[in-house]
């Protein structure tokens, strides 16, 4: 693989990266203030090679669920996070089978489960309650589109903005799920 492509791949798996970091960030706010205990789940690696109490060569064990979980309010969340390119829609295929299967069991069993996608050429991030992304995932199943319209997650989603934290995606939680209790 050529420099330049091998710089497009990195760009390409690295690009949510801020976001995630931004949300990183907000999850240590959130549990300073004792607001929420909230961490992104770690990608399960096998050791192969160590030197010196350093990890040297490692390869991913299996994929990891979504990429944050905690608790919230005595409940249980569950979410994914995306960070996209494109202007106007999300692709469904970047919510990976393996990925939704946890969402979809974590829903059954009483989590509070969603995506984050941040649009971030436009600067706008929506939480997407599982619910709605099912809906989508099954027309498109059905032969339907295999997109979410911006203009979709102006009508199902609901917009992220800052408050407590750079991205209280919570303030989005509270009214969804809490808001017979505040």
């Amino acid at each position: 693989m050529g420099e330049r492509a091998k710089s497009k791949a990195s760009n390409y798996g690295n690009r949510g990266m801020a976001f995630e970091g931004f949300l990183e960030y907000s999850n240590e706010l959130y549990s300073k203030r004792d607001i929420a205990i909230i961490k992104k789940r770690p990608t399960p690696i096998k050791v192969i090679q160590m030197r010196g109490g350093r990890i040297t060569d490692a390869v991913f064990e299996k994929k990891s669920s979504v990429d944050f979980d905690g608790i919230y309010r005595s409940r249980r969340l569950d979410f994914e996070a995306k960070d996209v390119e494109d202007l106007v829609r999300f692709d469904l295929s970047r919510v990976e089978d393996h990925q939704y299967e946890h969402l979809e069991r974590s829903h059954r069993h009483g989590s509070l489960t969603f995506i984050l996608v941040h649009f971030g050429r436009n600067r706008v991030t929506y939480l997407l309650p599982f619910t709605a992304l099912r809906k989508y995932k099954r027309a498109a199943a059905g032969g339907g589109r295999k997109s979410i319209s911006l203009d979709d997650f102006e009508i199902e989603g609901y917009e992220v903005r800052s408050g407590r934290v750079p991205v209280d995606y919570l303030a989005v939680v509270d009214k969804l799920w809490f808001s017979a209790e505040t």
